[in-house]
């Protein structure tokens, strides 16, 4: 092993992203481990590989000791052999004896291969899980690799992992090669790995996709104080700004619509309804039920968050919704029952 070995490590390094001094560290153990299955489990020794022209030292290792009778095992010397060594040593010390790597035979580099083969696995999957551990919560892009009969195969990064159709937009189609939006769920250590999960229909993804198009909500200027989502029909963001200049619906919407367009392509046409947050429970209930008309809120039952709310009689389906809809979001972002009713004259 010699410059070819470091430049091979470097590349390693490049490619992988695997520290080089963390595979010399594993490649000095495994030959550690083959010298010892050659020449004697019981032998103290210690590995060297040098960093710049990758030249390998191994060492034995003695305990030097002052009497004949306490050279009672194969890693201890008496002083006056030591010193033929070197010179100046005492009792106590420890000996580091050069050995001739030449010993090394056929075996013992074959041992130490897969030894060093298993080692760089392991340090691969956990330099994996060190990259993606900080994506939990974020949007990333996924190249489709194939259609499963539940979903697909999915490649983010360098990490392979699914997405089922439960995870998917009801409408999301997509050929190999496809390269996709998605929200990572959570990133797993498994065997020393990385196990990734991925989202395209919880609230938390419209909210990183929007993060990604409003730097006002990036920065914390305004903030997403509620969110409700019924995946490839319906969202209804509640926003609030930090900042008296800034007005979070245009912020969020954009020039033409120029900020929430991206993200309404990226869920296939799905509705965005974004509106003021407020501490005002009466109020945030009429905000929430837009785009409908609301007429008055009235608290029905304050302890069990029960609220009737009246309408026009045009706004009766707009406010309810198709299937119930529009009501059952803006209950699931208020948190309270809302009963709508028509006002009559």
């Amino acid at each position: 092993m010699n410059i070819q070995l470091i430049n091979a490590l470097e590349q390693l390094q490049e490619d992988r992203g695997i520290s080089k001094e963390e595979v010399i560290d594993a490649l000095e153990k495994s030959l550690k481990v083959a010298y010892k299955k050659s020449f004697g489990e019981e032998e103290n020794v210690e590995v060297k590989i040098d960093q710049r022209n990758g030249e390998i030292t191994v060492f034995r290792i003695f305990e030097v000791v002052k009497e004949l009778s306490e050279v009672t095992d194969i890693n201890k010397i008496h002083v006056d052999e030591a010193r033929k060594i070197e010179h100046l040593i005492v009792p106590g010390d420890m000996l580091r004896q050069k050995v001739n790597v030449k010993k090394f035979n056929r075996i013992a580099a074959q041992t130490a291969k897969q030894v060093l083969i298993q080692k760089i696995r392991e340090l691969e999957k956990e330099s994996l899980f060190t990259q993606y551990k900080d994506m939990n919560g974020k949007i990333v892009t996924a190249e489709i690799m194939r259609e499963t009969r539940d979903g697909y195969e999915i490649r983010v990064g360098k990490l392979d992992t699914t997405i089922s159709f439960d995870h998917l937009l009801p409408n999301d189609r997509f050929k190999n090669g496809d390269l996709v939006k998605v929200l990572v769920e959570s990133i797993d250590r498994r065997n020393r790995g990385a196990a990734i999960k991925v989202d395209r229909v919880s609230a938390q993804f419209v909210q990183q996709l929007l993060s990604l198009e409003v730097p006002e909500l990036e920065n914390g200027i305004m903030q997403i104080k509620a969110i409700a989502r019924e995946a490839g029909i319906r969202t209804k963001i509640a926003l609030v700004s930090e900042h008296p200049q800034v007005d979070p619906i245009g912020a969020s919407i954009g020039e033409s619509g120029g900020r929430i367009a991206p993200v309404v392509r990226e869920l296939k046409g799905e509705k965005i309804d974004v509106f003021y947050w407020s501490d005002d429970v009466k109020e945030l209930i009429k905000n929430a039920l837009a785009p409908a008309e609301v007429l008055e809120v009235e608290i029905v039952d304050p302890d069990n968050r029960i609220s009737r709310v009246w309408v026009p009689p045009t706004q009766l389906s707009l406010a309810i919704g198709k299937g119930g809809q529009n009501a059952r979001l803006a209950a699931k972002l208020t948190g309270w029952k809302v009963d709508i009713k028509p006002l009559l004259e």
